[in-house]
Parts: structure tokens; C-alpha cells; sequence
């Protein structure tokens, strides 16, 4: 078995409104620290396991954030990283 280090963001699809960044975009032009900000708010996550190769890895890693890290309806993902150890 091989060891995988995967590296994965997610966030709400465009369509669907952010309110954690709407409040960050509020707050940013309040503050004047930015102009005209478009923010999308998500989650990231770092996650390391076995497999027997690099497309089963592909696959676990797929199904997890299909299946558990997201909601496929609203959210989507990206893995960012992804490296064996």
C-alpha cells in the first residue's frame, strides 16, 4: 500500500448565495480595505490515506467528497493537491 496526501476546496456553486461571503464583502468595502469584492466563502481540507495506487487514491478521494464533504446539489469541489508520500 501507498501513502496519499490530497489537498481539496470546497465551496457553493456560483449560483447558489454565500452568506458567510456577503458578510465578508460588507465588511471589506465598510472598512475600505477592498473595492467591489466578490467573495465565495468555502472549506479546505488536507487528508492523507492508503491505497493500493494512485486511481484507486483518485477514486477514494472522489467518492469522499461526493458522499460526505459535500452536497453535491449546492456545493462543489477541487482538489487542489494531490501528491504520494
Amino acid at each position: 500500500m501507498k501513502t496519499f496526501k490530497f489537498k481539496i476546496a470546497t465551496k457553493l456553486k456560483e449560483e447558489i448565495k454565500d452568506p458567510k461571503g456577503i458578510v465578508i464583502e460588507d465588511i471589506s468595502k465598510k472598512l475600505e480595505i477592498l473595492n467591489s469584492p466578490k467573495i465565495k466563502a468555502g472549506k479546505y481540507y488536507e487528508i492523507s490515506f492508503e491505497a493500493k495506487d494512485k486511481q484507486e487514491a483518485d477514486e477514494k478521494i472522489k467518492l469522499l467528497a461526493v458522499d460526505i464533504l459535500t452536497n453535491p446539489i449546492i456545493e462543489t469541489f477541487e482538489v487542489i493537491e494531490s501528491i504520494e508520500l
